[in-house]
């Protein structure tokens, strides 16, 4: 144990695995904030029409597609069209506005193949929400690349009168001090 730990700005008794889960929680956030990842230009609403009140089969293809196709849930890659430019981005940790959750994906992980994002069973879609479970190895972009393994469900919710989606949620199987136990370092 460590005793009468300072260094993250309070005394405090700090064992060893509390002190690696919170040195990855600093370094991360150091390497976002001073990093100089390139970041895949986003479409804006001007260079790219919105998809308004698609039908549950053809949300749920795009959606599909954004999953196993273009791995969004690892590098923020998603079909803007279909999102509301207010849209709120909610995970276990924060919630975060439509650029702010694209761009941060895309400096906070490595995509394929460094992560891999499977999707498990169907798409759900009605005119109300979109679901769907996933599996993800996420590869952090921080130094030894740490891989954590995770599980859950992203629940999309649509505007009744534009069918566009304005909330993204995503609930884990696991907590955020268990997901940070199953990380791997390459």
């Amino acid at each position: 144990m460590f005793a009468h730990n300072t260094i993250f700005g309070k005394e405090s008794t700090m064992t060893r695995t509390s002190f690696l889960q919170k040195s990855l929680q600093v370094a991360a956030v150091n390497l976002l904030v001073s990093t100089q990842i390139p970041i895949v230009k986003a479409e804006t609403s001007e260079t790219s029409a919105k998809q308004y009140n698609l039908s549950p089969d053809k949300i749920a293809s795009i959606v599909k597609s954004d999953v196993v196709e273009r791995a969004f849930l690892s590098n923020g890659n998603l079909t803007r069209s279909i999102y509301a430019e207010s849209a709120t981005f909610t995970d276990e940790i924060d919630t975060y506005k439509l650029d702010q959750w694209m761009k941060g994906t895309q400096r906070l992980f490595v995509g394929p193949p460094g992560s891999y994002v499977n999707l498990v069973g169907n798409i759900e879609a009605t005119e109300k929400e979109v679901s769907f479970q996933f599996e993800e190895d996420l590869m952090f972009r921080i130094p030894f690349r740490p891989v954590v393994h995770l599980t859950g469900k992203v629940v999309l919710e649509r505007d009744i009168d534009t069918g566009l989606i304005t909330s993204y949620r995503e609930f884990w199987d696991q907590d955020v001090v268990s997901l940070l136990k199953t990380a791997k370092f390459s």
